[in-house]
């Protein structure tokens, strides 16, 4: 586990903490050592509201849900798809996004429909909906990494032969990559802020923060400025 700050305070009372998983571009990643993204300036402006000081940290991705269920972080933000399943251990918020999965495929091997994934070797991210997918879906065990970027080095390396991944890592893994592409979505997801369960006015706060960035502009700011700044990241 890695703490990476995005100011923070002493008094915990005073702070309000996010967790997430840093290698989800534009939503999470890192700038050098400060995590930034479009979930981060979401969780920031919760704070704001709240009259907090703000603080952020990075894990793997199968430890954000259960950091906020322990109560080890108010928030957790990591283009977190709501499912049925998850809405049984924490509350979400409103969506601020649609999206969905897609499938990474080498141009030498075209993608075709999902009946041609059945027995193949296929890499994800462990703890994503991706990986429900395969589990759920086409009833085999995918190939699990620690991110799209792994899976998709992975892919490179012929080491599966698919991946599944969100569209916006997928998109950015393949950028610049003239043997591989991604497919038009193969499901319909929204990302939401997750919180402990039972608490209604934090969870309110959470609401009229989403609504008012998306109104006066800032949620189409942030995903426009750290979409370039995720673009200029992969091209170095």
């Amino acid at each position: 586990m890695s703490a990476l700050v995005c100011g923070c305070a002493d008094n915990k009372d005073d702070t309000v903490k996010m967790i997430t998983e840093a290698t989800f571009p534009p939503y999470e990643f890192l700038r050098g050592q400060e995590i930034v993204g479009i979930d981060v300036e979401i969780c920031r402006a919760v704070a704001q509201k709240l009259g907090k000081n703000f603080q952020c940290e990075t894990v793997d991705f199968d430890s954000v849900i259960p950091a906020v269920i322990s109560g080890k972080a108010h928030l957790a933000a990591a283009g977190i798809t709501v499912t049925e399943d998850r809405k049984k251990n924490v509350d979400f918020s409103d969506p601020y996004v649609k999206t969905g999965i897609v499938v990474v495929y080498k141009k030498g091997n075209p993608f075709k429909d999902t009946a041609q994934l059945k027995g193949k070797k296929i890499g994800v991210q462990g703890g994503t909906t991706s990986e429900t997918f395969v589990t759920d879906e086409l009833k085999q065990e995918p190939e699990r990494t620690k991110s799209p970027a792994e899976a998709v080095a992975a892919l490179k390396a012929g080491r599966v032969e698919f991946v599944i991944a969100d569209i916006d890592p997928a998109k950015n893994c393949v950028k610049g990559e003239d043997t591989l592409a991604i497919s038009d979505f193969i499901t319909s997801e929204e990302y939401a802020i997750a919180i402990k369960k039972g608490q209604p006015e934090l969870l309110k706060t959470i609401n009229e923060t989403i609504a008012e960035v998306k109104a006066d502009g800032r949620l189409e700011k942030w995903v426009a400025d750290f979409t370039a700044e995720a673009d200029k990241l992969k091209d170095k």
